[in-house]
């Protein structure tokens, strides 16, 4: 294409016209040559800016050996000087990305809808927030849990149960924004999402308040050894806002060649009471034991305590609890001379670990004790490990080694010392609901 400048620009002039048309030609912006008589664009005596009203942007991005990114954004116009701006710039794992604003809101749906930090939804089932923990039931991801600062914005379209700081205690559907909590129906509410202490599905339907989940293992075996070992272990929990009921089953039953071997239930309950988002008060807890072969026909126990959280984190709790308690034992058997029913005071102390070493793998450790006379045996220690694999949404696969020890057990009225120590290894599938 033959070139259209005046005679009097330099040679000079126009190789630097030719370099930054090719410049921003390589951008992807086509820049027309000056029409003959145009003033000069540098170098002559007048020159004058051309103005075209063209605009060209370029994003030009430059990575060093530091490993960190500079993104420069430069204006280009042919009526005025150049104008140049830099993003700020940070670190190579660091993103600056802002979360969409908040006034897109999820249409009205059954399920509920959770926004993270990072600006995504979750659609779902919101089933309970304690202790700053948010525990949500996706409708693809599973059961996940999330620490509550992560958590943006909620969207519940049915009924909460809501618990203030304060102690109030309001109901309807909710929407939390990073600031406020409005909780709508006949008298709404508008407060500060600081004040919320804990939530909960509500309703009329009971089963709303309720989970739980079943562990079974069945053993056989035949041949020149025919025995049959079943155990069982359950745990229920009904929660509201400011209460927690929990109710748990462990039992094992065996024999060999028809004669029995195990036969050992235990049955523990507890109703906490939220004065804090640590501290709790229980009110009251009582267990039920029977192992005929550690001399015990019937072991009841009750009492009131108090518990605290040391560690609270989305993936780590630590609980301890302690409180005095009232026990009464029936022994099988006794010497001759001796009774055969047993009241007693007691100190009760527990504690329960619950670690998700992954999203899959989950490790719980719980230990019960109770110090009580040397007639009903002194002290008593009850401690179960179970590793809980997840294999499904519903199913998980649970391995748990149950420990139970009496520290002077009753001697019988056949005058044989029952051992004190008993293990068991338990294989099971758990069922979640």
């Amino acid at each position: 294409m033959m070139d259209v400048y005046p005679q009097h620009i330099t040679n000079a002039s126009r190789t630097r016209l030719r370099i930054a048309g090719l410049l921003l030609a390589l951008s992807g912006v086509w820049v027309p040559s000056p029409a003959p008589g145009a003033a000069e664009w540098a170098g002559g005596p007048q020159a004058q800016p051309v103005v075209t009203n063209l605009v060209v942007v370029t994003n030009a991005v430059i990575v060093t050996v530091t490993n960190y990114i500079v993104t420069t954004n430069i204006v280009v116009t042919t009526n005025g000087p150049v104008a140049e701006t830099k993003n700020r710039w940070r670190g190579k794992d660091s993103v600056s990305v802002q979360p969409p604003d908040l006034g897109w809101v999820p249409p009205a749906d059954t399920l509920d809808w959770i926004q993270l930090k990072s600006g995504e939804w979750l659609r779902g089932r919101i089933k309970g927030m304690q202790k700053r923990e948010l525990e949500f039931d996706s409708e693809k991801l599973d059961i996940l849990t999330f620490d509550w600062k992560d958590i943006r914005q909620v969207r519940a379209f049915h009924t909460l149960d809501l618990l203030f700081v304060d102690g109030e205690k309001v109901s309807g559907p909710v929407m939390v924004t990073p600031d406020l909590v409005t909780v709508s129906g006949a008298t709404p509410q508008v407060r500060p999402r600081e004040q919320l202490q804990s939530l909960t599905p509500g309703g009329s339907r009971e089963r709303n308040h309720w989970s739980g989940k079943v562990s079974l293992g069945l053993t056989l075996r035949a041949g020149n050894t025919e025995s049959v070992e079943y155990n069982a272990q359950a745990h229920l929990e009904r929660r509201t806002p400011a209460t927690r009921l929990s109710l748990d089953y462990i039992g094992n039953i065996s024999s060999v060649g028809g004669v029995e071997s195990a036969n050992n239930h235990r049955v523990n309950s507890e109703f906490d009471v939220w004065l804090s988002r640590r501290f709790y008060l229980i009110v009251p807890f009582a267990e039920y034991y029977k192992d005929p072969f550690q001399n015990l026909a019937h072991r009841v126990t009750g009492g009131v305590g108090v518990g605290y959280d040391l560690v609270d984190r989305h993936n780590l709790e630590w609980n301890i609890t302690t409180g005095p308690a009232f026990q009464k034992v029936w022994f099988e058997s006794a010497q001759p001379g001796e009774p055969t029913e047993k009241i007693a005071g007691a100190l009760a102390f527990g504690s329960r670990f619950d670690w998700d070493i992954t999203r899959r793998i989950e490790l719980i450790l719980e230990y019960r004790g109770q110090y009580t006379s040397k007639e009903v045996g002194e002290t008593t220690h009850h401690g179960v490990a179970t590793l809980s694999l997840e294999l499904t949404k519903r199913f998980d696969l649970d391995v748990s080694l149950i420990w139970d020890r009496v520290s002077h057990p009753k001697v019988g009225a056949d005058g044989v010392q029952p051992k004190q120590d008993d293990f068991r290894l338990v294989v099971g599938l758990g069922v979640d609901f």
